[in-house]
């Protein structure tokens, strides 16, 4: 018993003066109590034996949980009233809660028991009770410069047994009804319009978190529907949905039960070192079938009285029984970092709210003092619309959050892919150059080394031939056959070296292919020959030359050099390679020759050197231009 034990025979009731009162006056310090032991009492009775009644020391009356409705008894409260004005005071003594088997009012004026009224309780419809109105109202009148000792007989068989008591005027009834609906009204309005938003928010995303907030915003509003008497006075019926007063029960139940199947989302530890956690939270959500069977089953089942007991123990422990996992989801959450922000958004959400439930259990134990905020649900009403602000601001900063990082994936994953794309763009631009490359090498040993190879396996047939078909008379013709064959050999395994290096060539600044080509000329075309070649290299590229680059323009020069050397009868050859800007390149083979006829110019296709060293020049993405003036002039520029 959380009220006081003992009678506190010090104690003298002070009346309460109504004379001046204008407003609801709640019954702190005034109330004293007496439990029936054995038969009910009659009001008569209880002034004959005149027991001692012991003082309620808490701001609110509260006698503790109880769930024996077989051994549950009566509970007589008690206060003094007077009426020190000249005017007669009519007045009503209101219970601000619904949910009582039986309240009876009596009023005593001088050992004569002025007002007796018939017992009421939560299955009196509203229509057949004193007062239309969700609580309860006691309406008497009390006379002027009258003093009287009004009781009240309580009986509660399941719950809490809290008694918010207050006296009014009746003048004020209106007045403090319509402030109470509007206070009602307008937290309800918001809980069901934060609801339904939530849940069109969950239809539009289809985000499993939306409608899991959504359950636990049912849970709140139906909470407070039922625990302030809305549902007992415009859904009478809908209270024999379930046995009993078990639809007391069942919104509470909701509401810790959504919590967790929220937080499991909003806080989730499934892929985190602490999973067993969420498995954990599985499981209790499985109990709470548990829950809802035992609020159901008196309904087609009547239950010893024994068994009834040990089911409501049970049921209590279920009851409870996601808090503690609600606790452990925030403490893993901080100490190792998951969901930090989440985690502090959900804490200032509901710490209001479930400090005052907290706040009730121990009241109802009797370890703390039972004080209005948390027997009054407006409080609650307030911590309820405080948590629905600041979670819904939690699932938009979480909303924003996943939105941005799915975003920032997206991007990463189209830059991923667009660094993909250009790999396998450039892989390809590789095997193009690759293939080019084959083919350029192809088409150099074709040209230059098996055209070489050709002519040295022709004289070697011939030599054959001639050897069987005559004896061997002179040796002088054959040698020097022989030695021309040699000479053809060696130039081909010169230029089939040559074809190695340049291929072997990434990277060639234009100044190491200038002496490349400077070594060439002068093993290829000695000085003692009668011609004379003039190499020149000015400036350097910005970037430096490619293998197909070296290898096309080492050919290029390479066949101007011949065709002078076999055609031209020039003494002077000059050879010009300058970088321009852009990384562009400009050969400039000039020779002071005979040079060239406008048909050949006309003709150049027909000409297969000519025409060699245009190709390799367009393969490079240049132009070849040739004339003749004062001998010939091939350019090319890249």
């Amino acid at each position: 018993m959380t009220c006081g034990t003992g009678v506190d025979k010090s104690w003298a009731q002070a009346p309460v003066e109504v004379g001046a009162m204008t407003e609801p006056l709640p019954l702190q310090g005034n109330l004293a109590y007496f439990k029936e032991a054995d038969a009910p009492l009659s009001i008569e009775q209880l002034l004959q034996r005149n027991p001692s009644f012991t003082a309620v020391k808490s701001p609110v009356a509260n006698f503790g949980y109880t769930a024996d409705r077989q051994n549950v008894k009566p509970i007589w409260l008690r206060f003094n009233l007077n009426n020190q004005s000249s005017k007669a005071r009519p007045l009503y003594t209101q219970v601000n809660f619904w949910c009582f088997d039986s309240l009876q009012f009596f009023l005593v004026v001088r050992d004569s028991v002025r007002v007796a009224t018939a017992s009421i309780g939560w299955q009196t419809p509203v229509e057949q009770r004193f007062v239309y109105s969700r609580h309860f109202l006691f309406p008497f009148t009390l006379n002027p410069n009258e003093e009287a000792t009004a009781y009240i007989r309580v009986l509660k068989s399941r719950g809490t047994q809290i008694m918010p008591l207050t006296v009014l005027p009746q003048s004020a009834f209106n007045r403090v009804t319509q402030t109470e609906y509007l206070f009602w009204g307008g937290t309800l309005f918001a809980l069901a319009f934060v609801t339904l938003m939530t849940f069109f928010f969950y239809l539009t995303t289809r985000v499993s978190i939306y409608y899991k907030y959504t359950l636990t915003l049912v849970g709140l509003t139906g909470f407070f529907v039922i625990n302030e008497g809305f549902l007992n006075q415009f859904a009478f019926s809908a209270q024999s949905w379930l046995p009993g007063q078990n639809i007391y029960f069942l919104f509470p139940l909701l509401i810790f039960y959504t919590q967790l199947i929220f937080i499991r989302s909003f806080l989730t530890l499934r892929k985190t070192p602490a999973y067993r956690w969420h498995y954990i939270a599985k499981g209790v959500l499985i109990s709470g079938i548990f829950c809802l069977f035992t609020l159901v089953i008196e309904r087609f089942v009547i239950l010893p009285i024994g068994l009834e007991s040990v089911l409501m123990r049970i049921f209590t422990l279920c009851y409870w029984l996601p808090m503690p996992v609600i606790g452990a989801y925030i403490f893993i959450s901080l100490y190792r970092g998951y969901h930090v922000n989440e985690t502090v958004f959900y804490l200032i959400a509901v710490t209001p709210f479930y400090v005052l439930n907290f706040g009730q259990i121990l009241a109802n134990f009797g370890i703390l003092d039972t004080t209005p905020a948390v027997a009054y649900y407006a409080y609650l009403g307030l911590a309820a619309l405080w948590e629905v602000l600041v979670l819904t601001l939690g699932l938009a900063y979480r909303y924003r959050f996943l939105r941005d990082h799915k975003e920032k994936l997206v991007h990463q994953q189209g830059e991923q892919q667009r660094l993909v794309y250009e790999a396998e763009v450039r892989a390809l631009a590789v095997h193009n150059t690759l293939l080019l490359e084959k083919a350029r090498i192809g088409r150099d040993l074709h040209d230059n080394v098996g055209a070489h190879l050709s002519f040295v396996v022709t004289n070697l047939g011939a030599i054959i031939r001639q050897a069987e078909r005559q004896p061997l008379v002179s040796t002088g013709e054959w040698t020097t056959q022989l030695r021309q064959l040699v000479g053809t050999t060696r130039e081909a395994i010169g230029m089939l070296r040559e074809t190695i290096w340049a291929v072997h060539q990434d990277e060639l600044t234009l100044a190491d292919f200038g002496n490349r080509l400077q070594q060439y000329i002068d093993r290829s075309i000695p000085d003692t020959d009668g011609l004379l070649v003039h190499l020149k290299v000015h400036g350097e590229l910005q970037k430096p030359l490619t293998s197909g680059q070296v290898l096309n323009l080492f050919r290029i020069v390479q066949e101007a050099l011949n065709n002078i050397v076999k055609h031209a009868d020039a003494s002077r050859v000059r050879i010009a390679l300058t970088a321009q800007p852009e990384n562009r390149i400009h050969l400039q083979i000039s020779d002071n020759g005979r040079g060239l006829t406008e048909q050949t110019i006309d003709t150049l296709d027909q000409h297969y050197g000519l025409r060699n060293m245009q190709r390799r020049a367009e393969e490079l993405g240049g132009q070849f231009r040739i004339y003749s003036a004062q001998g010939t002039t091939v350019e090319i520029d890249l």
